[in-house]
């Protein structure tokens, strides 16, 4: 992930949805271990009211940390409280024909393969799992945007939150992973260190988890050298690239990336990070839809 540089000083479309009452053919024929993984996922969603923040520069500790500042206001959105498991990956899988995916050595480090434990793949699987919870759902499921994803990871663009943890600050062992933690994980390889179990990250204010100290995290967005010259409103990223975002951090403490403006590009057909999943709707929670038109509720 791209270091720090400490410096002297200083979404989408709301969408209007309803829970109709006919049975769609689209739904009808889901097991009923898919359709319970729908309802938890939806249960899951946290709503995150939207607002205007700084992207790219936090002060923090009497110190201003930047990196491409500049204003951005975001629609309200939701995002999922953890993020998404093996477990939740493999009834995707299997619902849809699909093979299982592997766990094991991928780009950063090593993945624990667990029903609990958090996805590694691909940016296009990433995509694909979101797009596929949209389809049978109703409800615009998505990766977040870059910006989102930094909006939330600081608890709704705090100026001063460093790391997405219940105090903006990282205390490992206490409220992030430490070391000692990350290598002693079942079936860890000498050396290693592997993402913990999800939830294992005390939540930020709002409740959101694993935000970063779990797993290097794939959001929406083309990379950008300069990030900052997109429109202020929902920014969406660059219409085309080559290399696609991470953001937050993976196992194991290093405050030069696990924190809440680090970035980095990386080939979206590397098995290279986790990812949650957003809601782009501006609805509040009591009017949105809470399955598609029909879907059992």
């Amino acid at each position: 992930m791209t270091k720090l540089v400490k410096v002297s000083s200083i979404v989408a479309l709301s969408v209007l949805l309803c829970a109709c009452g006919h049975k769609t053919q689209a739904n009808a024929a889901l097991s009923p271990e898919t359709i319970n993984l729908l309802k938890e996922s939806r249960a899951s969603m946290i709503h995150v009211p939207g607002g205007t923040f700084t992207m790219g520069e936090i002060k923090y500790e009497g110190q201003t940390y930047s990196f491409y500042p500049h204003p951005v206001t975001l629609s309200s959105f939701y995002m999922s409280k953890d993020n998404v498991s093996y477990g939740e990956y493999d009834a995707y899988t299997k619902e849809t024909g699909q093979p299982t995916i592997d766990a094991g050595l991928l780009k950063y480090h090593y993945f624990a393969r667990g029903p609990h434990y958090p996805v590694g793949v691909t940016w296009y699987q990433a995509h694909d799992y979101c797009a596929w919870l949209a389809k049978n759902t109703g409800l615009p499921y998505a990766l977040p945007t870059e910006a989102q994803w930094e909006y939330a990871a600081r608890d709704g663009g705090k100026p001063n939150w460093m790391f997405p943890t219940n105090d903006g600050k990282a205390e490992p062992g206490i409220n992030f992973p430490s070391d000692q933690q990350v290598s002693s994980q079942p079936g860890t390889v000498p050396g290693s260190e592997e993402a913990l179990p999800v939830g294992s990250i005390p939540c930020t204010p709002m409740g959101i988890c694993g935000l970063t100290g779990a797993v290097n995290e794939w959001v929406n967005d083309w990379e950008a050298a300069n990030f900052s010259d997109q429109p202020v409103t929902n920014p969406q990223g660059p219409a085309t690239g080559t290399q696609k975002l991470l953001r937050g951090g993976g196992p194991g403490y290093n405050d030069g990336y696990n924190n809440n403006i680090g970035r980095s590009g990386e080939d979206p057909n590397a098995d290279a990070a986790g990812f949650h999943c957003v809601i782009n709707s501006s609805e509040p929670s009591n009017q949105l839809g809470a399955f598609a038109p029909g879907y059992p509720k």
